[in-house]
């Protein structure tokens, strides 16, 4: 086991969980703001959104401490190029959630 890697998958982990975090909290302000549209819907989505990232977290951290191999590892590879790609796309959607936010808000000023 490699600390370079093991600390690549905790800030990778780390990192989506920000994102995650960032998204649901545009998606509550955008829902707050519009009558009878409650976050509650969209719990069930944002809970499946983080499960989808975070179970290729989990087996990438989980061979990492419990598989030795002395080739290369290539669903370790796979499961980090996923969740790097995953949190790209969640990141994009966030921005967009929050500039919708962010231009409603201004436009009723």
């Amino acid at each position: 086991m490699q600390l370079n890697d093991m600390l690549k998958i905790l800030i990778t982990c780390l990192l989506f969980i920000l994102i995650w975090w960032l998204l649901t909290q545009g998606i509550r302000k955008i829902s707050s703001n519009r009558a009878g549209s409650g976050f509650q819907r969209r719990g069930g989505w944002s809970i499946g959104l983080f499960i989808v990232g975070a179970v290729p977290l989990g087996f990438s951290l989980y061979t990492e401490i419990f598989d030795e191999r002395l080739d290369a590892n290539i669903g370790l590879g796979l499961a980090m190029l996923f969740v790097w790609a995953y949190c790209v796309i969640l990141l994009c959607a966030a921005l967009v959630i929050w500039g919708r936010y962010v231009y409603k808000r201004d436009r009723k000023k």
